[in-house]
């Protein structure tokens, strides 16, 4: 009776497992759709707290249209799983969001009024097999009119997606354009011409400088400046001039009391030499900060230029036909990138001239994470030495690697102290700054507001002024083309506009980093088909080696008879029959090497699918079965002892 009882509450166990599971999926599907366990190892499917933070905060409801052409995706197998993605993450906003995100999901069908609106919209169209145009991208709506477009998303931007949509939201729900002060030595504006050229009509602004006025209200900072408006979001101080203790004070004041800055030094600007007169003062090769630099937890030192003998770039020199490697001419490539950061992750290469090194200060509070460093094959020099020296040849003479990275652009951020603990510096009172008007807030270094003492910060600092040069990045279009058709070759002013568009956002927008793809490779099955394949090579080597070295010796066994019709000796037909013979057993073993391979694929497979199909029930309904015996024990033991 006991083995019968047994069996019958085994099985009443696995039918209430199986009944439970049932249940729960009706619940989940029916009741809570919106609960989601997210067990990836990155939380791919968890919005941040930076995102969800920017979600809280909006008042008004913002609408995302996703055009994607579903109906052609079965074309592009990898382009769906993306899809799948994508259509994930703007659910979560919607959801986290409170029905404050509305999501609309379009099908562009073609030569439908859809496609139309796609095309429209700014959606780009991709030529497909077929015929027809593959849409997949994003148009965003806010409630005061706004409009923002990604015209396509690509699978290169998967890991940043969620800052890409999180951007847009903010964008679409601010009032204005972020005001960017410019804080700079160089002539941004109006190019090397000066303000004459200017009123000729024939300034050419850095390139950089109108993409950002293209984006942002940009207002230039007076020379004389002792104070910063509180209408100014965030700075671009590029090489600036040499600062007086007023114009620190509101610099230090402006980043401690909640401003960005995007801080471009250089210990020898190649660009500041480009503007040079005959006649006029030398122009300023070297730019810092002061005091503020130290107080902000990192140097550039004004005495090196970093060299790298691994990114050097090629010129050539007069005189000499043969390219040579200018080793403080540096292209940064992918794998000096920080690929996790939203300001280089899509970068391809940025070139530097004779650039700086940012250091971390020891007993520093702040956080300095590179965004772009150097190889290990780097040294410096000193850039006296460097501009004395014109001869890459000469330069390389004078070049010690150091065996370490150096850091050429920086995310600081952090804790830190104001640079001056005594309060403001003092000034004669002519010289004070003038009192806020009735109902404006006091700008930053007046005396009317309280000094900030501590607090964090965020920075992103560039050791070389000469990215922002046009000759470092664009090139000309080609015979006739204008200044207008000058074409990229390097991500310079990519570099920048990323920066100061992350740093124009919200605190929250900042926080938001990359994070991994989601497809996730099977490395075990990768690998043994990477060992398969050397193997398989290896084997194919030395059987097309053995092959012609039999094929050589037949041919001298025949001495050429066979062009003339003479009879092949036996011995050489027996070493030809041999030769086949080999070369038919050594092809049967490369089969047999790939097909253990498959063999092995297989069997992995079939391992992981039994784990995740089989075996998991199968503990739980052994538990559950182990459980029901110790109660069954428990209660004979309970009737024994009664």
């Amino acid at each position: 009776m006991a083995p019968t009882r047994v069996r019958i509450a085994g099985g009443l166990a696995l039918v209430l497992i199986a009944t439970l599971f049932l249940v729960v999926n009706l619940i989940v599907q029916v009741g809570g759709a919106g609960l989601r366990l997210d067990l990836t190892e990155r939380q791919l499917y968890t919005l941040s707290p930076g995102t969800r933070s920017v979600l809280d905060k909006l008042d008004e409801p913002v609408t995302l249209r996703l055009f994607y052409s579903a109906t052609l995706s079965n074309q592009f197998p990898a382009i769906k799983t993306f899809a799948g993605r994508v259509t994930e993450l703007l659910d979560a906003f919607r959801r986290a969001s409170d029905g404050k995100v509305r999501v609309e999901i379009i099908d562009p069908i073609s030569y439908t009024t859809t496609e139309d609106e796609a095309v429209a919209a700014g959606i780009q169209g991709n030529d497909t097999p077929s015929g027809e145009s593959f849409y997949f991208g994003l148009v965003g709506t806010g409630p005061i009119g706004g409009r923002e477009v990604m015209p396509v998303i690509t699978p290169e931007r998967e890991s940043f997606l969620e800052y890409d949509f999180a951007r847009m939201i903010v964008s679409l729900t601010a009032e204005r354009k972020p005001v960017l002060g410019v804080i700079s030595s160089l002539p941004l504006d109006v190019g090397f011409g000066g303000p004459m050229a200017a009123l000729r009509g024939q300034s050419h602004p850095f390139a950089v400088y109108s993409q950002l006025s293209e984006l942002y209200d940009v207002r230039q900072m007076a020379p004389d400046f002792v104070e910063i408006g509180s209408h100014v979001d965030l700075l671009l101080i590029a090489h600036p001039p040499r600062l007086g203790p007023q114009q620190l004070y509101a610099l230090d004041q402006f980043v401690l009391g909640g401003g960005k800055a995007v801080v471009i030094l250089d210990p020898n600007a190649e660009v500041a030499m480009q503007g040079a007169q005959r006649g006029a003062p030398p122009p300023q090769t070297a730019s810092d900060l002061g005091p503020l630099a130290a107080a902000w937890g990192f140097k550039v030192d004004t005495e090196k230029v970093v060299g790298d003998g691994d990114l050097a770039t090629k010129v050539t020199v007069a005189g000499n036909r043969r390219p040579m490697d200018y080793l403080v001419w540096i292209r940064a490539g992918k794998a000096q990138m920080n690929t996790a950061d939203i300001v280089t992750g899509d970068l391809n290469q940025v070139m530097f001239a004779t650039a700086g090194a940012i250091e971390k200060l020891d007993g520093a509070t702040t956080t300095v994470e590179p965004l772009i460093e150097t190889t290990a094959n780097a040294g410096t020099f000193n850039p006296v030495a460097v501009r004395m020296t014109g001869n890459p040849e000469d330069l390389a003479k004078l070049f010690k690697p150091e065996d370490r990275r150096f850091i050429l652009a920086a995310r600081i951020t952090g804790p830190a102290r104001t640079a001056f603990p005594d309060g403001p510096p003092k000034v004669e009172e002519k010289d004070q700054p003038n009192p806020p008007k009735p109902g404006e807030a006091p700008a930053f270094g007046a005396r009317e507001r309280a000094q900030v003492k501590d607090a964090n910060l965020n920075l992103i600092v560039i050791a070389d002024a000469d990215v922002l040069d046009d000759r470092l990045w664009l090139q000309d279009g080609g015979p006739g083309a204008g200044r207008q058709q000058q074409v990229p070759i390097a991500d310079n002013g990519n570099l920048i506009v990323n920066a100061v568009e992350n740093l124009a956002g919200s605190t929250d927008l900042i926080a938001i980093r990359g994070r991994g793809p989601a497809s996730r490779p099977f490395t075990v099955v990768t690998d043994m088909k990477k060992a398969a394949e050397q193997k398989f090579l290896t084997r194919s080597q030395e059987l097309q080696a053995k092959l012609q070295a039999t094929e050589a010796k037949i041919q001298d066994l025949r001495g050429g008879g066979a062009a003339s019709g003479a009879i092949v000796s036996a011995e050489t037909e027996k070493a030809l029959a041999d030769a086949r013979a080999e070369v038919a057993s050594t092809r049967r073993q490369l089969r047999d090497v790939q097909r253990s391979l498959d063999v092995d694929i297989e069997r992995l497979e079939a391992n992981l699918r039994f784990i995740n199909m089989g075996l998991v029930p199968l503990v739980v309904a052994l538990v559950a079965l182990a459980l029901s015996l110790t109660r069954q024990r428990r209660r004979r033991a309970r009737r024994g002892v009664n």
